[in-house]
């Protein structure tokens, strides 16, 4: 229900007293605090720090076919609304950790995922793709990931098809580094992350 501010002003208008106009005061902002954390639950986020992450998704499937991949995610955890779900597919790089082999598919509020990959690179050599999956709403850092394997050792899957090309240099997603070399960012873990400086050009003499 939508804060009546009318009413309260109203009431402190028409108070005989100060006990009167107390309870009034104190009334408008108890309700005014409710309403204003209930917003900030709902999105998500808090007035100050960060919002403890989710928690991590127990399993994930991917099964693929002639390029195309189906990503299915398992997580019986408590949720709010505002979660949203991230899986991350690396090109040949089981650590997830090389700059622009991860590319990162931001699947929103679902747990499942279609899409197409190369199964061979330019050179026709195929393609291991590594899958990791993690959960984050606005205000929380991203939550620890889960493998498509074991916890340590991701288990690679060769998509087939004949689609053959050696994908682009991923760019990373949110407020992460734009050379792709924070994989597990999704939304970000900063605020705001500024524009890259110009490089320095070193001098000789």
């Amino acid at each position: 229900m939508a804060l009546d501010t009318n009413r309260f002003l109203n009431s402190l208008r028409s108070a005989v007293s100060w006990e009167e106009a107390r309870r009034g005061v104190h009334l408008l902002l108890s309700d005014l605090t409710d309403q204003i954390s209930n917003g900030f639950k709902q999105a998500g986020i808090q007035p100050t720090g960060k919002v403890q992450p989710p928690a991590p998704i127990e399993s994930m499937n991917v099964v693929a076919n002639n390029g195309t991949v189906h990503v299915v995610l398992t997580h019986n955890a408590p949720v709010s609304k505002g979660i949203r779900y991230f899986v991350a597919a690396s090109a040949n790089d089981p650590s997830f950790g090389q700059p622009g082999t991860t590319h990162i598919f931001d699947l929103g509020a679902s747990r499942s995922l279609f899409t197409s990959l190369p199964g061979k690179d330019g050179s026709g050599t195929n393609i291991n793709w590594y899958f990791k999956s993690f959960p984050q709403v606005p205000g929380s850092d991203p939550a620890e990931h889960t493998n498509f394997g074991t916890k340590y050792v991701p288990t690679p899957v060769v998509v087939g098809g004949s689609a053959q090309f050696t994908p682009l240099p991923s760019t990373g997603s949110g407020t992460a580094k734009p050379d792709g070399s924070q994989s597990s960012a999704g939304l970000g873990t900063v605020l705001q992350r500024p524009a890259p400086g110009p490089k320095r050009q070193l001098t000789t003499v």
